[in-house]
């Protein structure tokens, strides 16, 4: 099991990332950490999930993820899991911002990596032709026959 009271403590404070519609109280002050539910996360009889699958949720969010959504559900089991989803990616950013979980980042790339060659004076560059339209003036543009289907 994973357990990180790092994690946890980091919904103290933080806005719900859930905010399910016509639900979320939006009170940081109520901000928890919300496990994910089911067994292929880790959770068990008795036993939550690995801290670091959850997301931050407010009182009135968490309480409907984990035993409001039955018979008067606001939302399908699929637009649940959509928001869930959108919740636990919030979150991650979040801590990964806030240094909570480490990720190796990759060094910024910078526009001026690759050196452009410097522009010739005006007077050593090659003028550009102008167009030249190939089709003689007033000359009509042939159509061609419709096909007639078979």
């Amino acid at each position: 099991m994973i357990r990180s009271q790092a994690v946890l403590d980091s919904s103290r404070g933080q806005p719900c990332s859930a905010n399910f519609a016509g639900i979320c109280c939006a009170d940081p002050a109520t901000t928890v950490w919300a496990h994910l539910n089911g067994h292929r996360f880790g959770k068990g009889a008795g036993i939550k999930a690995h801290d670091i699958l959850g997301f931050h949720a407010c009182f009135a969010c968490h309480a409907y993820y984990d035993v409001g959504h039955g018979t008067k559900s606001l939302m399908t089991d699929a637009e649940l899991a959509w928001a869930v989803l959108g919740a636990v990616t919030t979150t991650w950013v979040r801590l990964i911002a806030a240094g909570i979980v480490k990720v190796p980042m990759d060094k910024p790339k910078a526009s001026h990596e690759r050196p452009v060659a410097p522009r010739k004076a005006k007077a050593d560059r090659q003028t550009i032709p102008a167009h030249v339209d190939p089709w003689p003036k007033g000359r009509a543009i042939p159509s061609r026959p419709m096909r007639s289907k078979p």
